[in-house]
């Protein structure tokens, strides 16, 4: 959903989901077509996520991810025409190198991404800001390159769970994920606030899919916590075991309060209880 409506694409997430469900939407074509299709080139890169990101590969999620949008001979195929990134007014911000440029570049891309001795995220990170850079394709751009990204995390063992939430991140506020990429361009390849930048999405995207694990946790257990509670749980994640009265302390609750508040809790087995009388201490349950 949000790769393809960083493009543009005006499908709610409900719809998305009507979708990859099957269903029929009175929508424009096009817009159906172009989220089947990102689904449908994520499930292919997913098949085989832990093999090395290759050209054909990449090819391949291109041709995926076109499908019935562009002409046979420009899918899955570089391009053979000028392109242009423009702003918001339509106005030129960039200009990628000319066609007869792109495969020798694209290859420059491969090679240099053969270099083991990067971090994965830095690799997935200048990978995807030179793709974009190239802009080897008449369109879908931005949908390949940040589902290459991905890939490149996948093959080094990084769980999708974790990672796809990235999309979601850049979504959230796309005008800086466009001035980021420029950026970078302006600052002559200076690649270290895009790597900052992605690493900061792929935090908060973890951090996310935390959230909702719990969430759904919590909702299969029939839970249903107060801002008390929940302000309680955030206490032990950041400072681990504590006994009562230093939660206590923190919240600015008595005693009695904070075995109101964490009881039912330890039913549930959100939180685990160590110890007995007055030196119990409490801890998340992370089983």
């Amino acid at each position: 959903h949000s790769s393809t409506w960083i493009e543009g694409n005006l499908l709610s997430l409900a719809q998305v989901r009507a979708v990859v469900d099957g269903r029929d939407l009175l929508v424009e074509e096009k817009q159906k077509t172009e989220v089947a299709n990102c689904v449908g080139a994520m499930r292919q890169i997913l098949k085989t996520k832990r093999k090395p990101v290759t050209e054909q590969g990449l090819l391949a999620v291109h041709a995926r991810m076109i499908k019935g949008l562009l002409s046979k001979d420009q899918t899955g195929q570089y391009r053979s025409v000028q392109n242009h990134i423009v702003d918001a007014r339509n106005k030129v911000i960039f200009t990628p190198p000319p066609p007869a440029q792109v495969p020798g570049r694209m290859k420059a891309l491969f090679a240099w991404a053969k270099d083991e001795s990067l971090h994965p995220v830095i690799r997935s990170a200048i990978f995807q800001h030179e793709f974009l850079t190239i802009h080897p394709f008449v369109d879908g751009n931005g949908r390949v390159g940040r589902a290459v990204g991905q890939w490149f995390l996948w093959e080094k063992g990084f769980d999708p769970l974790c990672t796809l939430g990235l999309d979601d991140f850049f979504a959230q506020d796309r005008p800086r994920y466009y001035d980021m990429i420029q950026q970078t361009r302006d600052m002559d390849g200076d690649f270290t606030h895009w790597v900052e930048y992605v690493a900061e999405g792929l935090a908060w995207a973890h951090d996310d899919v935390q959230k909702r694990i719990k969430a759904g946790t919590l909702s299969l257990q029939g839970a249903s916590l107060t801002p008390k509670q929940e302000e309680l749980l955030g206490i032990l994640e950041k400072k681990g075991v504590l006994g009562a009265s230093e939660i206590g302390k923190t919240m600015k609750v008595n005693r009695a309060r904070v075995n109101q508040l964490i009881s039912p809790l330890v039913r549930l087995g959100i939180v685990t209880r160590e110890g007995a009388a007055r030196a119990v201490r409490y801890r998340l349950n992370e089983e």
